[in-house]
């Protein structure tokens, strides 16, 4: 077996280039290596009938072709099935997200020329589900607004929620935001995302007032000399998980959905725009997406605007 085509070798090469050609995200990382592991180990033990981490052993990806990454496929559906049995959450999505990045990694493979042909352009991916959006009611925004508005010890969490609302940016793209991102001028302000893509975002009042009211805040307690925007009350970069709580318990004094994490607060910003007649593509560029179709999750049809249509439509409404 060659050296170069080891798929334990490669699979670090193709680890480097969306690390440092594509700019993936670390967590994206993180969820490449782990699928590409689990890949590999399918692979080791049907080549030799056990695997052994240890043992370093690999595999030459040309003698990997169409029939065994059906049968690798085949074995996540069957995994499913025992995952179902066991109250996890193991979904076509996530099969789905396997698949594509088998896809991703064969296709650097075969554009590199360590294989001679591309097994995975011909693979399939499972049926999905359309899940609609979780997102908030224009009256529960407001009434969650105004909850965190009550509380002036609420100041950081104020401006984030007006934020996150008004630009519907993702949760690390905020958390980075950095002073010299915010032209408070022009109520706008630049917006790092996937890939180290940027955008500018603009921002409404009622954002640019939350988001003044924390700055004097944040001058008192001498915080004006650090680089990120968004600090918490020990004067550090906030983390993920510590805005998540946040998020999850103002979110749980207005609304029964399940997942209440800053992310429906992105999908409220987009669901209330297309409900306000916005033009989709514009939409697509507050948001980041790369394609169109990936904001067509959000044209959903909302009762409030169900209901609008239904009133000015219908002869007895």
């Amino acid at each position: 077996m060659q050296k170069q085509n080891n798929i334990i070798a490669l699979t670090e090469e193709f680890l480097d280039y969306i690390n440092f050609a594509r700019n993936y995200s670390k967590n994206t990382i993180i969820s490449y290596r782990n699928d590409l592991k689990q890949f590999t180990v399918f692979l080791i033990k049907t080549e030799y009938g056990e695997y052994d981490e240890k043992d370093n052993k690999g595999v030459d990806l040309e003698k990997v072709d169409l029939s065994l990454l059906k049968s690798y496929v085949a074995d996540l559906f069957e995994q499913q099935k025992l995952d179902i049995k066991k109250a996890r959450k193991f979904t076509n999505r996530s099969i789905s997200r396997k698949i594509s990045v088998l896809k991703s990694f064969f296709k650097y493979m075969y554009r590199k020329k360590h294989i001679t042909s591309n097994p995975a352009s011909a693979l399939g991916f499972p049926k999905m589900e359309k899940k609609l959006p979780s997102y908030l009611t224009a009256p529960e925004m407001n009434t969650l607004l105004d909850k965190i508005g009550e509380d002036e010890l609420n100041f950081i969490d104020k401006a984030i929620v007006e934020l996150f609302y008004s630009t519907g940016m993702r949760l690390n793209e905020l958390i980075n935001l950095k002073m010299q991102d915010f032209n408070f001028s022009s109520n706008t302000v630049k917006v790092t995302g996937k890939g180290s893509k940027q955008r500018i975002v603009p921002f409404g009042s009622k954002a640019l007032a939350a988001l003044n009211n924390y700055l004097q805040i944040r001058d008192i307690l001498n915080f004006k000399n650090h680089e990120y925007f968004f600090l918490n009350r020990s004067g550090k970069k906030l983390y993920p998980m510590e805005l998540e709580r946040m998020v999850k318990k103002h979110l749980s004094k207005v609304t029964d959905i399940k997942k209440k994490s800053p992310h429906v607060l992105r999908h409220t910003f987009a669901t209330h725009l297309l409900d306000g007649g916005a033009d989709i593509r514009a939409v697509k560029e507050l948001l980041g997406h790369e394609s169109l179709s990936t904001t067509q999750v959000y044209t959903h049809v909302s009762p409030e605007k169900l209901k609008k249509v239904y009133k000015q439509s219908h002869p007895k409404a």
